[in-house]
């Protein structure tokens, strides 16, 4: 005879221990998911900060570049009389208009033989580019026949995006994005624009001396685009002073 067996019952987990593993289970993977958008929220800024380091970079080496050759060819590299030397096609006339945030200049910059009007200006603010304030580089070949004031400005242009405004004001760089200085290393004072049509002034210089007397270009690049994990504004810095070829 089978002797009886007592059926043991299975015990299941009550509702207030379902709702403390919850609990804990929600805990653990709100902070995994915090980890994880803290990490997304710092590679975002690395590849940000990466990224403006390069596009300050190539500005930076282009205007060194482009500068080392304003004014290549001149004149004097010509057998034949030029009149007027810098309406000629063939001829750079150099720097053409200073203001610290607009620099137009002309000069072989791409070592092909032809002679390029180059016009680098910061744009405040365009409805159709988000990524502005930014520096827009134009260069186009020389027109000749044309005063180099009044060469076109080309529809393409190089940019670099997101750029501090430049100047010492409240939420500015703090520097203008250029800065001219004469041979002894004074600094020249064109915040009100000069170019070589400039008349003189109260120092008795009209523009083409003014801008004659530039030895040394000084340039101030600043790019601010977003912020880090910790919420601290993600910007990059870099200047150069260039001498020019006289």
């Amino acid at each position: 005879m089978v002797p009886f067996a007592r059926k043991v019952g299975q015990r299941g987990f009550s509702l207030l221990e379902m709702l403390i593993s919850l609990t804990v289970l929600l805990v653990v993977i709100s902070l995994a998911f915090s980890q994880i958008t803290q990490l997304q929220k710092q590679t975002a800024a690395e590849s940000s900060r990466v990224d403006m380091s390069q596009q300050a970079r190539e500005f930076i080496d282009q205007t060194v570049h482009d500068l080392h050759l304003a004014g290549y060819p001149n004149a004097s590299m010509f057998s034949t009389t030029l009149i007027p030397p810098v309406n000629d096609g063939n001829v750079a006339a150099g720097i053409v208009s200073v203001s610290p945030t607009q620099l137009i200049f002309e000069g072989d910059v791409n070592n092909d033989g032809q002679v390029y009007s180059v016009n680098v200006a910061y744009v405040a603010a365009d409805s159709n580019d988000s990524n502005c304030p930014c520096i827009r580089r134009h260069a186009i070949p020389k027109s000749p026949g044309i005063a180099p004031l009044a060469q076109p400005v080309s529809a393409n242009y190089t940019e670099t995006e997101h750029v501090m405004p430049p100047g010492t004001g409240a939420g500015q760089s703090g520097e203008d994005l250029f800065a001219y200085y004469d041979q002894n290393g004074n600094q020249i004072d064109v915040s009100g624009g000069v170019d070589i049509t400039t008349p003189p002034g109260p120092s008795g210089l009209n523009g083409q001396d003014t801008i004659t007397g530039i030895s040394t270009i000084k340039v101030n690049l600043t790019l601010a685009n977003g912020v880090d994990a910790n919420g601290t504004a993600l910007r990059t810095s870099l200047s150069t002073a260039v001498r020019l070829k006289k």
